[in-house]
């Protein structure tokens, strides 16, 4: 265990602009969540734009498996001082972002019914939610290539801008809320068209905040326009071979976690609405989690930064006490999730039915994060900052696709209560948690992945 002051304050100094920004965004979508809930008791909007979400929240996580990507290398040339090296990185990782939003933009804004009958068979959700989709497919392009990047600078220990960005987002969304949905100030009363619409708005405006800064303020990295024209081949094999384990790894979750949400969204012999009242339980632990995730975020950068200074037994001795940190945060967030949840339920004016079953799944979901936090700090902040890809989308693979999603369709085909098919949908997390603390004590884990150049040679 680390001992001195200065590993704890550089830890904190990062964790809580992450943890901040982690938090606005799920206050975001919280707002978004209790303004459609308020505005429509049927509850046909929540499940709507929780349902049609579900591309957006599979492109952010892309998103973040390209940044993450990115980190996995650029923490390390961080650690060495090679700055040249990281513009190489960003220019190609930002292309790439491009091209995927693009990609996944045009696909629910030409077939929105298609997207929304791979989650429901509510005619009504589904038509509600192919209103949504028509207007926010605009937003994935701006928000793919400012969200890659503001994740991309977290490696080179630039994090106050992302909170910055974030505040600047949830103001907007939330009193774009309240014209459009509730139609005040004289607005119409769009109910979740008015949602979308805010989120659009919003979106817009973190990307002219984002690339104004790093093209014009920032004087860390000095990436400029010029530079998003940027390419060698031997950064885009290493970003091939190192990051894309960390790409698939999040787009495999992503897809598992959207699969899952699907499975939910074909569940009729409840009594309550499963998408509802888990999109409630999902809120909940998104906020107990933005510490933990804020931790492995910071996790990934002090251990990538050691091995690229050639410190590899500082790493190890970082791993443990970071280890050991998971365990206590995970504990805690598992109290947070028990003490809010009769007071986040009743925000919602939701069939009592629903009310019941957000209750049982949020108390399901307070122990699993004990595990979310072990196996998030470990895989997202150790292991990938020690250069360990590889292992982590392996044990991400098993765990989601051959072990929780059969379960989860198994219990949820031969009718099982809605809490029992959460919790084998959830099963990977102590797998993934069990797997993850060996691997980090076999030592396996620390690879050093950066390059010596010479100079002129990039």
């Amino acid at each position: 265990m680390i001992k001195e002051k200065l590993f704890y304050k550089n830890l904190i100094a990062i964790t809580i602009p992450i943890a901040l920004q982690n938090f606005i965004s799920f206050a975001t979508s919280m707002m978004d969540t209790i303004m459609l809930g308020r505005a429509d008791n049927t509850g046909v909007a929540l499940s709507a734009s929780s349902l049609a979400n579900q591309p957006f929240f599979i492109l952010s996580l892309v998103c973040f498996g390209l940044s993450g990507a990115s980190s996995v290398l650029s923490a390390q040339y961080w650690g060495k001082g090679d700055k040249n090296s990281i513009r190489y990185i960003y220019s190609i990782i930002l292309k790439t972002a491009f091209l995927i939003s693009l990609l996944m933009a045009l696909t629910v804004l030409i077939f929105p019914r298609t997207i929304m009958g791979l989650y429901s068979n509510n005619e009504a959700i589904i038509g509600a939610g192919m209103s949504y989709l028509r207007i926010i497919g605009f937003a994935y392009v701006l928000f793919g290539l400012s969200n890659t990047m503001i994740c991309c600078i977290r490696s080179i220990e630039l994090v106050k801008i992302s909170v910055v960005v974030n505040i600047s987002s949830f103001c907007t969304n939330v009193f774009l809320n309240w014209v459009l949905i509730f139609g005040n100030l004289g607005a119409p009363a769009l109910g979740i068209q008015g949602a979308a619409i805010a989120t659009l708005i919003a979106r817009i405006v973190e990307f002219v905040i984002t690339f104004t800064y790093i093209f014009v303020i920032d004087k860390r990295l000095m990436f400029k326009p010029k530079h998003l024209f940027l390419f060698k081949k031997v950064f885009a094999g290493d970003l091939f071979k190192h990051g894309t384990p960390v790409f698939l790894n999040e787009v495999i979750w992503s897809l598992g976690i959207s699969i899952q949400a699907a499975i939910l969204g074909h569940i009729n012999y409840a009594s309550g609405d499963p998408v509802a009242a888990n999109s409630i339980a999902s809120m909940v632990q998104q906020l107990s989690t933005v510490v933990i995730f804020g931790i492995g975020n910071a996790a990934a950068v002090i251990i990538g930064k050691s091995i690229g200074s050639g410190n590899r037994e500082r790493a190890k001795v970082e791993a443990n006490t970071l280890k050991y940190l998971s365990y206590i945060v995970g504990i805690f967030a598992c109290g947070v999730i028990l003490l809010m949840k009769d007071v986040v339920i009743n925000f919602y004016t939701i069939p009592q039915e629903t009310k019941e079953l957000a209750n049982q799944l949020m108390i399901v979901t307070a122990f699993i994060t004990i595990f979310v936090s072990v196996s998030g700090i470990s895989i997202v902040g150790i292991l990938r900052g020690g250069g360990d890809t590889r292992f982590c989308l392996l044990a991400e693979m098993l765990a989601l696709w051959c072990v929780a999603i059969p379960l989860a369709l198994t219990g949820s085909l031969i009718g099982l209560p809605v809490p029992a098919v959460l919790i084998l949908m959830k099963i990977d997390e102590p797998i993934k948690a069990i797997a993850s603390v060996i691997r980090i004590r076999s030592g396996k884990w620390v690879k050093t992945l950066t390059r010596d150049f010479n100079k002129g040679d990039i």
